[in-house]
C-alpha cells in the first residue's frame, strides 16, 4: 500500500478542521443562556444559610433601637405626681388670725393659706407640710372623703415611717383644719379665712385640769 504524504497546506487544512470541530462540540455541550443552574444540596444550604444571616442582622438592628423608646415611655408614665405645699409660714408683716390661742400652747407659728384651692389634693399625692423651726414633713394622701355638710378631707400618713404617724387635713368653707403626728409629738393647723396657727399640741397631762376643756373652738365669722 501506498502512503502519500500530506504537504503543509493540507496539514494546516487539517488542523483548522479539527479545531472547529472541537469548539462546535464544546458550544453544544454548554446549558442554553436562560436555562436555570443546578445546584447541589451542598449550595443550596450555603446560599440559605447566606439568607438567613442577612435576615436576623435586619431584625438586631431594628431590635436595639426599640428598647429604649419603650424605656423611656415607661419612666415617663411611672413618674409621681408633684408634691404640692399645704400653707406658707407666715411672714413679718402677716395679720394674726382671727382664731384665739390656748394659753397652755408655748410652740406656735402663724400660717397662711388658700382658703379655696384651685385643686384639692388627690389620692396618691405627697403633701409638703412646713413644721415649725424650719423643719419639713413629706405626708402622702391615701384617701379623700367629701362630707354631706360640703367639708372636703383627705388622710394619709407622713412618708418613711409607714403608718405610724397619721396625718389628716379638713377643708370647709371658711376653716382648715389638720393634724400631724410625728416622732417628736403631734401638731395641729387651724385657720380661717387663709390665716391661721400651726402648734404643737400640749402634752395630755396639761389638759387633763378638771373643768377644764382639752379642745379648741373655731368659731367662723359670719
Amino acid at each position: 500500500m501506498k502512503i502519500n504524504k500530506l504537504t503543509n497546506p493540507q496539514k494546516i487544512v487539517a488542523i483548522i478542521a479539527l479545531a472547529m470541530a472541537a469548539a462546535v462540540s464544546f458550544l453544544i455541550s454548554l446549558p442554553p443562556i436562560n436555562a436555570p443552574v443546578s445546584m447541589t444540596n451542598s449550595e443550596k444550604k450555603i446560599v440559605t444559610r447566606e439568607v438567613e444571616l442577612q435576615v436576623n442582622a435586619t431584625e438586631v438592628r431594628d431590635h436595639i433601637s426599640a428598647p429604649i423608646q419603650t424605656k423611656t415611655a415607661t419612666v415617663a408614665v411611672a413618674a409621681k405626681l408633684p408634691a404640692i405645699t399645704s400653707w406658707q409660714m407666715g411672714g413679718v408683716k402677716a395679720s394674726v388670725p382671727a382664731i384665739p390661742l390656748n394659753e397652755r400652747i408655748s410652740a406656735y407659728a402663724v400660717v397662711e393659706l388658700d382658703q379655696h384651692p384651685a385643686n384639692l389634693p388627690a389620692a396618691g399625692q405627697q403633701i409638703l407640710l412646713p413644721m415649725l423651726n424650719g423643719q419639713k414633713i413629706i405626708a402622702n394622701v391615701e384617701s379623700v372623703n367629701t362630707n354631706p355638710n360640703g367639708d372636703y378631707s383627705w388622710s394619709g400618713h407622713v412618708d418613711g415611717y409607714g403608718t405610724d404617724y397619721p396625718v389628716v387635713m379638713t377643708y370647709g368653707e371658711h376653716s382648715i383644719f389638720a393634724t400631724i403626728t410625728t416622732p417628736d409629738g403631734s401638731y395641729s393647723m387651724e385657720s380661717l379665712d387663709g390665716v391661721g396657727w400651726l402648734y404643737k399640741n400640749p402634752a395630755e397631762v396639761e389638759l387633763s385640769t378638771p373643768g377644764t376643756k382639752d379642745y379648741l373652738e373655731v368659731n367662723a365669722i359670719q
